[in-house]
């Protein structure tokens, strides 16, 4: 399904069904040049500095893993790309009624060999689930911030940043998690079976 700006300053997903804040004009709607399955909406977020490729936002609509803890179901949803024991680290949650919404991130060494040698050591993956309960669904956001070079990261710390790559992770968490708070279902029937 493809994405489309809307003059309200909003970004329509899947047709219109989900809005979010409008994003930037540096994101790349990816539908416009290749094939993305249903469930997704993807975007390319092109950036030029020192120390990070252009970044992916990734929205995905998926069955909900059925545990009510959050980072087995992160787990699970990421078991494709992310290697076996990867840690997902809470930032920050928000429990409503009907939609829970978890924020963490991931740290992961690509598991492939990248061509070039000055190609991506580690990727950051800021993540946002969206468990909408009533309707046994999980929304699972990624955004995926591949740096240039290797970094000996083990923890973020989201208040008190050691170094430009902390800063850089932070700057990045504040602009995806208002994008994710802004992300509203304007049509239920979407998730009709």
């Amino acid at each position: 399904m493809s994405s489309t700006t809307t003059n309200n300053s909003k970004t329509e997903l899947y047709g219109g069904a989900i809005t979010i804040n409008k994003l930037p004009s540096t994101f790349i709607d990816i539908s416009q040049i290749r094939q993305i399955p249903d469930t997704q909406e993807v975007f390319i977020n092109e950036v030029d500095n020192t120390l990070s490729y252009d970044q992916s936002l990734i929205f995905d609509i998926l069955e909900q893993v059925p545990t009510p803890n959050y980072s087995e179901a992160i787990q699970e949803h990421l078991i494709d790309i992310a290697p076996t024991g990867t840690i997902n680290h809470l930032i920050e949650e928000f429990k409503g009624e009907d939609i829970e919404k978890f924020f963490s991130y991931i740290i992961f060494k690509p598991e492939y060999k990248r061509v070039e040698e000055n190609q991506s050591k580690l990727n950051i993956v800021l993540i946002c689930l969206i468990r909408i309960n009533k309707i046994k669904t999980d929304i699972l956001i990624q955004y995926i911030i591949p740096l240039k070079k290797s970094y000996d990261i083990t923890l973020i710390n989201f208040k008190s940043p050691k170094n430009e790559i902390d800063q850089l992770i932070i700057d990045n968490f504040e602009k995806f998690k208002e994008i994710c708070l802004s992300f509203k279902i304007e049509d239920w029937n979407l998730f009709a079976s």
